[in-house]
């Protein structure tokens, strides 16, 4: 499923245990988590779309997001298997995420169905996650407004992993709507 021809050194230079990948020391795993947000913005589901997938930016405006890129070479669509009539997009994408001094970085396969859904699935042997999912579905309420519905999944690998990033991750999570709508004002007006 991912390719790892691309070392996450990219981005997060040396792949080192950082505050947030804190070993489990024989306590377990954490508790998964689910947060889940939906909100109508003023503008096409085509146009939201395009800042959600613009994955390479998110550095610019998603909280706590410290560096994002598009692995090259991971680029794959499959023609017509979206409802018979769209293409599904598939990329691996690096992201680093933390609030200074503290980062981590994974590693995240990213389906696009355009203009309806998009999916990133963390790659499960990356370190801090046990899973993650993120999904995010546009539904046109008007010509001119979608209903965004936001949702994550989440597991780390440790508990003292989730305990340490457990209010940081809510925290994003909860922001993220705003996050996205800010930009689509900045782009769209």
């Amino acid at each position: 499923m991912f390719s790892r021809a691309v070392s996450v050194a990219r981005i997060c230079g040396r792949r080192q245990r950082g505050f947030m990948s804190l070993p489990s020391f024989g306590l377990g795993s954490s508790q998964g988590q689910r947060y889940k947000d939906a909100q109508v913005f003023p503008y096409t589901k085509e146009q939201v779309f395009d800042v959600v997938a613009d994955v390479e930016r998110y550095s610019e405006f998603v909280p706590m997001c410290m560096g994002s890129r598009v692995v090259d070479g991971t680029r794959r669509i499959e023609k017509g298997v979206v409802e018979g009539i769209a293409d599904r997009e598939t990329v691996e994408a690096e992201l680093v995420v933390g609030y200074p001094p503290f980062r981590e970085c994974y590693m995240s396969q990213v389906t696009l169905e355009r203009p309806w859904r998009i999916v990133a699935t963390a790659a499960p042997d990356d370190g801090i996650f046990k899973h993650m999912k993120t999904v995010w579905e546009f539904v046109e309420e008007t010509q001119a407004q979608t209903l965004v519905r936001f949702g994550i999944e989440y597991e780390f690998v440790s508990v003292l992993h989730a305990q340490a990033a457990s209010l940081v991750f809510k925290k994003m999570a909860s922001s993220n709507l705003a996050a996205y709508l800010a930009r689509c004002r900045k782009i769209y007006g």
